[in-house]
């Protein structure tokens, strides 16, 4: 007796992966690999931003601490009887312009950074006993006589690409 298949075995060969197979595969390889490196873009752009930020702090902190030891500058202004008055146009900017190039001068810059991206803005503002007046609009633009030596003081710095500000507000006492 003879025993047949009841039905033929088809013989196809199998000849690995057809090509929507390979294409499929490559498509996916593609979109992870995408995936992959905007992750890591957003990685190094946060790092580099937290960096800065860390710098600038910092610089500020640093300038705190010089501003702090260095000699408080008074606000009262008279050209008339002292000659180093006569370069500035009011106490506030004596105070400030002085306070400014205390703080270049006394801070180390980090790298990449310039002096000039470290300012004492407008107005260091004077205390009267009960408030912090801006100079301009106070009822005296100077109180050192009362005996009121406090001033209120505003540093900046500004990344160099000027994508970070940072502000910091201390009180310069004597």
């Amino acid at each position: 007796m003879e025993i047949r298949e009841s039905s033929p075995v088809s013989r196809r060969r199998d000849t690995g992966a057809t090509l929507v197979e390979v294409v499929i595969g490559v498509v996916l390889l593609g979109m992870v690999l995408t995936v992959v490196l905007g992750a890591s873009q957003a990685s190094i752009i946060g790092t580099r931003l937290e960096r800065d930020h860390a710098k600038s702090y910092q610089w500020l902190q640093s300038a705190n601490g010089v501003l702090q030891a260095a000699e408080r500058v008074s606000c009262d202004y008279d050209p008339a009887n002292v000659p180093e008055d006569a370069a500035f146009s009011s106490g506030e900017e004596k105070v400030r312009l002085t306070y400014q190039q205390t703080i270049r001068d006394g801070v180390v810059n980090p790298p990449e950074w310039a002096d000039y991206q470290l300012t004492v803005l407008y107005p260091v503002m004077v205390w009267d006993g009960s408030s912090y007046w801006e100079p301009a609009s106070a009822p005296e633009p100077c109180y050192d006589y009362a005996g009121y030596l406090l001033q209120l003081v505003t540093m900046q710095v500004t990344s160099p690409d000027g994508e970070i500000i940072e502000t910091i507000q201390v009180v310069k006492r004597d």
